[in-house]
């Protein structure tokens, strides 16, 4: 479902950013209490197979906003939040559609030298405006999963867990 896959890459983004932030810690010192901000605006337009029957076209932006500190022990601290939003249109009809997708802040403590891992469950929602049908919202249910290895490797998995319309 090319849905998904275009959530998926949407995704990937955060995830990205994740990886860039987690390799940056790791490579360069960071003061003991001081924090590094992150403050990142991807924009976005892309086609999704709506649960309303028809393909939609959609257009937003995901903001992810963070910090890194770096504690006494040498742990790094990286905290973020990311919103995705974006309005669109029916192909078909010319409805209009709603994306929302939040992902509450993200904790993770890295210690240089051990292996870590984040795993993150979420919602992804395609809301169809002046719904006409039942069922014509599209929620998607991720497991994303973050692992940086000991040696500083970082392995990344977005699974879909499930879809459905409400």
């Amino acid at each position: 479902m090319k849905l998904l896959k275009s959530l998926s890459k949407l995704l990937s983004n955060f995830t990205k950013v994740l990886v860039m932030v987690a390799i940056f810690g790791s490579f360069r010192p960071i003061a003991v209490s001081a924090a590094t901000e992150y403050n990142e605006k991807i924009s976005f337009t892309d086609d999704f197979d709506a649960c309303s029957g028809e393909r939609i076209t959609v257009s937003g932006v995901q903001h992810i906003v963070g910090h890194i500190t770096k504690d006494a022990k040498g742990r790094f601290h990286y905290v973020f939040t990311r919103n995705t939003k974006g309005t669109g249109i029916g192909q078909a009809t010319g409805d209009r559609y709603i994306l929302m997708d939040t992902v509450a802040q993200l904790n993770l403590e890295v210690l240089p030298g051990q292996t870590q891992t984040l795993s993150q469950e979420y919602h992804s929602v395609i809301i169809h405006l002046g719904e006409k049908l039942p069922h014509d919202d599209t929620i998607i249910h991720f497991l994303s999963k973050l692992t940086i290895a000991a040696n500083g490797d970082v392995t990344t998995l977005i699974d879909v867990q499930s879809v459905a319309c409400r």
